[in-house]
């Protein structure tokens, strides 16, 4: 049995950092499907250990913090940065060190920001109600799916120091979910990389742009990439993918240089080791990368007969490309091709519907000019 091998991720950098292509085009309509939304409120007070004077009144600070998610798994864990999580200094404490410095400016207090800033992280102590209480987090990921947008309250399952890894695992339940694929590998200096990110935090859309490795370094033992050009507020988390779609980096925050660093994916790979997380592809997921190649190879009968696999399948993205495929000159799936495979993808479980996928395809095209698409055997 042979099946696509196609995937990649997201994290969106300003349009001067990096330039488009055909094949960053491919590589986002690939990963679009595994873009989350990272969305975190924390709630909580601000002390000053020096002075025992606390911020942030009677009802304390509510800040909300947004980053970029990948599913790497179909069983609802994503991955993203360490710090957009975190509830120390680097992560949801500066948060509201920053909503601190904010009221003392407005009440006339500070006059530099970067100083005041400087010194709660030196002496600033992030708590709840009281001394004894954690900061509140509220962890919420937001996916688009076949309804629509899809919500769902998310937990810590693992995750590293924010300037030691910079790499966390949330899960949510959900089954099923598109998926991107882990490199094993680090990637050299100069490989082309691609990366992707919500240009809307409003509708969900994805912006991408193209770029290569610029360097390595290793920062408390662990391993980053680092890339010319800065990230935006909210688009810390997301991954960086090569060329086969398969993610190598998780973006994290801007060094002290004006470099983007993001960790390297042997990170990630550590920290799901041992629990048990199945790094498989969700339902469709196959299917839909299948499509996407051969839509990119201009066989667009191909693409639609792929793609509504996918659909059949629930795959929440297909029908977008499909219906492209279709505008292009792209002939419909028969009814009995498509009744053929509702009742497989409901019938079968992930490895025989990729099984299964394939053959329904490959015997519906035959006499047809095979797609150009890159294959692994399983």
């Amino acid at each position: 049995m042979r099946a696509a091998l196609a995937v990649v991720a997201l994290v969106l950098f300003p349009a001067t950092a990096f330039a488009q292509s055909s094949d960053d085009t491919r590589a986002a309509a690939t990963a679009r499907p595994a873009v989350v939304l990272v969305t975190v409120g924390w709630h909580g007070w601000v002390r000053d250990t020096r002075t025992g004077e606390v911020f942030g009144g009677r009802t304390g600070y509510d800040v909300a913090v947004t980053c970029a998610g990948t599913v790497i798994s179909a069983d609802g864990y994503v991955a993203t940065a360490s710090h957009c999580v975190h509830t120390g200094p680097l992560g949801g404490a500066g948060a509201l060190f920053a909503a601190a410095v904010a009221e003392l400016k407005k009440a006339g207090r500070v006059g530099d920001e970067g100083k005041a800033a400087a010194q709660f992280a030196d002496h600033g102590v992030a708590e709840g109600a009281s001394p004894d209480r954690p900061l509140d987090r509220d962890i919420r990921v937001e996916r688009r799916d076949r309804d629509g947008r899809d919500v769902a309250p998310a937990t810590v399952v693992d995750l590293t120091a924010p300037d030691a890894g910079d790499v966390a695992v949330l899960k949510v339940e959900r089954t099923g979910l598109p998926t991107v694929a882990i490199r094993p590998d680090a990637p050299e200096v100069g490989t082309e990389v691609t990366v992707l990110g919500h240009s809307s935090t409003e509708d969900l859309e994805v912006d991408h742009r193209g770029g290569a490795i610029a360097g390595r370094r290793e920062q408390n033992g662990k391993p980053y990439l680092e890339f010319a050009g800065t990230i935006t507020r909210g688009q810390s988390g997301g991954p960086v993918v090569d060329g086969t779609g398969a993610l190598v980096g998780v973006v994290g925050r801007v060094s002290a240089e004006s470099h983007t660093v993001a960790a390297s994916a042997s990170t990630l790979a550590d920290l799901v080791r041992g629990k048990g997380i199945q790094l498989v592809p969700g339902p469709g997921d196959l299917a839909y990368r299948t499509g996407v190649e051969r839509y990119f190879a201009d066989d667009y009968d191909g693409a639609v007969e792929s793609f509504d696999a996918a659909l059949a399948a629930g795959h929440p993205r297909a029908a977008e490309y499909r219906e492209s495929a279709l505008g292009r000159g792209g002939a419909a799936t028969s009814p009995g091709t498509l009744g053929l495979l509702a009742v497989l993808c409901g019938c079968l479980g992930l490895a025989g519907l990729a099984g299964a996928v394939g053959m329904v395809v490959e015997r519906s095209r035959a006499g047809r000019k095979p797609a150009l698409v890159s294959t692994v055997d399983d």
